[in-house]
């Protein structure tokens, strides 16, 4: 898939003077190329969030929960995780750009990791990790820190993702990413009436999670993206 990368060659303009690519200066892309990164997004962010998927889902069909309350805590906790992708990729990229690609092993631990829990660790329910919040603030709050404490796959997805995107296509990915948050609150509010087809995406998102995490992994690390 074509997208153009960061010139991992040079450092910054602003610290040698040297001229920038068209891709650091910040270009928009073509058609093709913004095919290529929805692709690569919308992949990213489905299978980061098929877990959380269904955590929202049963957020949504608690009875205490009101729907603002959960998408709050999603763009709170979601953008916590994203933010710091952002702070972590592009500082790698900036600093230690001949070292990139070695961020390929995170994706390749975690999807490891996810492959021994799902087959040595027990079992655990989404709906066992509600609690009742006694306000609409820590209700909020406990949307988010769900969504924070499972953001291991998050970040090792966005983190290598990040630091090889051109400004112009992370501004695409991050703005994605936003919209698609949002949406996914709302896939949950409608998944909450059909518990039986939840549980099965959670069933399919532990089988193919790992496998997209450590093949992500192997493609940074040969540099092909």
């Amino acid at each position: 898939i074509p997208i153009r990368t960061k010139q991992r060659s040079r450092p910054a303009t602003f610290v040698t003077g040297e001229p920038v690519s068209p891709t650091e200066a910040g270009e928009i892309p073509s058609i093709r190329q913004m095919r290529s990164l929805l692709f690569i997004a919308a992949v990213a962010f489905i299978v980061t969030n098929l877990d959380d998927l269904v955590v929202l889902t049963a957020f949504c069909g608690h009875e205490r929960y009101r729907l603002r309350e959960i998408a709050l805590g999603q763009y709170l906790g979601f953008g916590t995780l994203v933010g710091i992708s952002l702070v972590v990729g592009v500082g790698a990229s900036r600093f230690f750009p001949e070292h990139v690609r070695w961020l390929g092993a995170f994706p390749i631990a975690v999807g490891g990791l996810w492959l021994l829990r799902r087959r040595y660790g027990p079992g655990s329910d989404a709906s066992s990790r509600l609690e009742d919040g006694s306000t609409a603030r820590s209700r909020t709050g406990l949307v988010a820190g769900v969504g924070i404490a499972d953001g291991a796959d998050n970040l090792s997805v966005y983190v290598p993702l990040f630091a090889v995107l051109g400004v112009a296509d992370t501004v695409v990915v991050v703005a994605m990413f936003l919209v698609a948050a949002g949406l996914w609150v709302l896939f949950a509010r409608w998944l909450a009436s059909r518990r039986p087809l939840a549980d099965r995406l959670d069933t399919y998102g532990d089988v193919v999670l790992p496998i997209v995490l450590i093949t992500l992994g192997v493609v940074i690390l040969l540099d092909v993206i």
